[in-house]
């Protein structure tokens, strides 16, 4: 398995033992210009993603956060979830996603809970998102994802796009523990409120090497996911696992019962 999946430059150490911001370069490193993402009409290389996961991280810090900082993602699917994801994970920080079909409630109470000191959220949820980060008191920061052809944030929030660009990348990788948490993701279906499931940077490596593992895939597959980033299965399998293998990952914004057969088959879906 070592030879032909992600792991870190020192073969003495055990396969998983990374953070998620060493994994993410060892991927960029091995295959730098191969797709690694096509998602919402942008593809994206191994180095442009690594690049861009630098930039998140320098944003995240210029506004004060960092290691054990919490932040939710209210957010579809879109480069933007990932950005923030390995962004975060690379300054030690915390991403917590949020269901994007909750309302105020169910979303302030995620925001309590974590005690988030900043959220970004997608404009198309701007009204949920606002209503509960007004219930939360902890909450520092909004920033807002908005579409190409949308007007600018509404006021007290800042726009993703532009704090993004603006932002200097964070060089090389902080220090960051393959046993600290890199997510909360919180349980549904369970009785009461929803419980916040602390998962490791090399609980991550780990899923991600055990799915290429059992698939066999290698750098030529492409991995197909129309589940919603807020969900394990598309961060563990499909994101880690195509990382974990140097392939090219390929999502759609939502499931589709009459269209799914169609979507795979023009992703070129392997796995």
């Amino acid at each position: 398995m070592a030879a032909t999946i992600t792991g870190p430059a020192d073969a003495r150490r055990l396969m998983w033992e990374m953070s998620l911001g060493e994994f993410l370069e060892r991927a960029a490193d091995r295959n730098p210009d191969k797709a690694f993402v096509e998602i919402a009409g942008t593809t994206l290389t191994y180095r442009e993603f690594h690049h861009k996961a630098r930039q998140a991280a320098g944003m995240f810090q210029e506004r004060g956060l960092g290691r054990g900082d919490r932040v939710c993602l209210l957010l579809p699917n879109g480069p933007e979830f990932l950005y923030c994801w390995f962004g975060l994970a690379l300054l030690g920080a915390i991403s917590v996603p949020v269901n994007t079909a909750y309302k105020r409630d169910e979303t302030a109470f995620i925001l309590q809970d974590a005690a988030a000191k900043a959220i970004v959220a997608h404009q198309s949820l701007a009204a949920v998102a606002a209503a509960a980060a007004d219930l939360s008191p902890d909450l520092t920061h909004r920033l807002l994802v908005t579409a190409e052809d949308e007007p600018s944030p509404v006021d007290g929030w800042v726009d993703f796009a532009s704090a993004l660009a603006g932002a200097a990348a964070v060089a090389g990788n902080p220090e960051v523990s393959p046993e600290d948490t890199a997510m909360l993701v919180y349980t549904s279906g369970t009785t009461g409120h929803p419980k916040g499931v602390q998962v490791t940077h090399k609980m991550y490596v780990a899923a991600g090497q055990g799915f290429a593992h059992w698939t066999a895939a290698t750098p030529q597959d492409r991995f197909f996911t129309c589940l919603p980033f807020f969900h394990a299965n598309a961060q563990y399998y499909s994101t880690m696992g195509t990382l974990a293998a140097g392939a090219t990952l390929i999502v759609a914004e939502r499931f589709s019962a009459s269209r799914f057969w169609a979507q795979a088959r023009q992703a070129g879906a392997t796995v």
